[in-house]
């Protein structure tokens, strides 16, 4: 198949990868398709909301916020939300009425801009987990510097200024062309030059794959870390200590899983299928799937770092805003009221079995008799 700019399926963006999805449907299944698309990325988003805010709220408690971790934990909650915020923008251009102006601007921009948080969510979630396997060094100058808030914060401003530098070239290479299947409209895509789109393909790996290992290798450094000095202390093998203590602390890896098991697949599919048409409607589907099911990490904040952290959650519970209200409900239903009628209740059963025990034992008695 020649391969036709214009036309690919993998130079599209979410939006229009949905919008032509839509317009090359039958008119009869347009409307729900579009039903689809917008109750999907509303529900991704509403929740994703929800979450983000309830982690914010969480991390932003002295107690938490205080340390490097925190701090890593605290900005991720808070590009999540922006990035989110990006994504529901997107959806403007899936109205047919809107101008050339505002759709490029949606397509250079707002776009971009998901994009780039997207890929600074990633990398801040490798570096949470190395700043966090540092607490199992022995404390030194090196280690205390690393662990410091001033480090932590000239690191993550150094990640989002890499990150920001890395999307340059798909910035400049985002255009808004007449959409080739609907006249007078309009799509977004990402013309790349060979050698840009080669450079792409190498910043797409290297923004999966590093903070995936980092994640992984720092989380097994912690457990390293657990496992030799509880061996020493209950005087147990190295590797029986190593296996419960990845039992005990196996929701650490849920994190890195879950963000390569999510971005992954738009990788696998962009390198495999470099030049498709899109009149091949499974494959537009599955793209449109593959670039819509990466902000499902984004989404899920809360679950990933608080709900099964002990430490976090207890801070959820009993400092933030959201925790408070929530136990305050659970109190007030679990609350017993003591009800008059309640207790006229037993009253009347009380007396009803004195009346029912008195007649069964006049009962025996006539019966002896």
């Amino acid at each position: 198949m020649t391969c036709n700019n214009a036309t690919n399926i993998f130079l599209l963006g979410l939006a229009s990868s949905m919008k032509t999805d839509i317009r090359t449907t039958s008119i009869d299944q347009q409307n729900i398709m579009t039903f689809a698309y917008v109750f999907s990325v509303t529900l991704m988003v509403t929740f994703g909301i929800i979450s983000n805010v309830i982690s914010i709220d969480t991390f932003r408690q002295t107690s938490i916020r205080s340390t490097t971790v925190g701090i890593y934990l605290l900005t991720y909650s808070c590009c999540s939300l922006f990035g989110l915020i990006m994504l529901v923008c997107r959806l403007f251009q899936l109205i047919d009425s809107l101008t050339y102006l505002p759709f490029f601007f949606i397509c250079n921009i707002i776009s971009g801009l998901a994009s780039i948080f997207t890929r600074i969510c990633l990398w801040l979630n490798g570096f949470t987990a190395f700043q966090r396997s540092l607490l199992a060094f022995e404390p030194n100058y090196i280690i205390n510097k690393l662990r410091s808030r001033s480090i932590a914060l000239k690191q993550i401003f150094c990640i989002i200024i890499l990150i920001f530098l890395m999307h340059i070239h798909e910035l400049i290479c985002r255009v808004t062309l007449p959409d080739p299947v609907a006249p007078g409209k309009f799509v977004c895509q990402i013309k790349y030059p060979n050698a840009l789109l080669i450079l792409n393909q190498i910043f797409s790996t290297l923004h999966i794959f590093i903070p995936f290992f980092l994640h992984l290798l720092s989380t097994c450094l912690i457990l390293t870390s657990i496992s030799r000095r509880r061996a020493l202390l209950h005087r147990t093998t190295y590797w029986k200590q190593w296996i419960k203590e990845f039992h005990t602390h196996s929701h650490l890896f849920v994190a890195p899983i879950i963000a390569m098991v999510c971005t992954l697949p738009q990788l696998v599919l962009s390198l495999k299928y470099s030049c498709v048409d899109i009149s091949i409607k499974w494959l537009l589907r599955l793209n449109t799937s593959a670039n819509l099911i990466i902000y499902i990490p984004q989404s899920i904040t809360f679950f990933l770092f608080i709900y099964y952290s002990e430490v976090y959650f207890r801070t959820f519970r009993n400092e933030s805003i959201f925790g408070k209200l929530l136990c305050l409900k659970r109190n007030t239903n679990n609350k017993i009221f003591p009800l008059t009628a309640t207790h006229t209740q037993l009253n009347n059963e009380t007396k009803l079995r004195s009346k029912m025990a008195t007649n069964k034992s006049h009962d025996n008695k006539n019966t002896q008799t």
